[in-house]
């Protein structure tokens, strides 16, 4: 965004393309990160106190954190792994109702667990 910014009042043509060209793979990273976090295809497995997906090249298992949100017709996870964390993007269309109902009740008991444990 800075760069963005600058390009604005810098006066040079070549510093101008220069900042185009930045954010253009700034765009790019950002773009196969969200990607990357939106598995087109995998199984979920909720457990009592575990979450595990499976799919898509991927295996990821953790627990449910609180910083998790429920986006409109989306539910974004982070996910606490034993080694790394991951953020997982649920579509509710890319789901059945039910299991989407199962997903955002679950997502809300780890929030809600997280706020009355303080």
């Amino acid at each position: 965004m800075l760069t963005l910014v600058l390009c604005l009042f810098m006066n040079s043509v070549v510093a101008t393309l220069f900042c185009i060209a930045l954010n253009t793979l700034a765009g790019i990273i950002v773009w196969r990160k969200i990607v990357a976090a939106q598995p087109q295809q995998g199984i979920i497995l909720l457990e009592p106190n575990q979450f595990r997906f499976e799919g898509s090249g991927r295996q990821i298992q953790g627990v449910i954190s609180k910083q998790s949100r429920l986006l409109g017709q989306s539910v974004w996870l982070y996910i606490n792994g034993f080694s790394k964390n991951y953020w997982l993007i649920i579509s509710a269309n890319s789901v059945d109702e039910q299991s989407y109902a199962r997903l955002k009740r679950a997502t809300l008991e780890a929030i809600n667990y997280v706020a009355e444990s303080k």
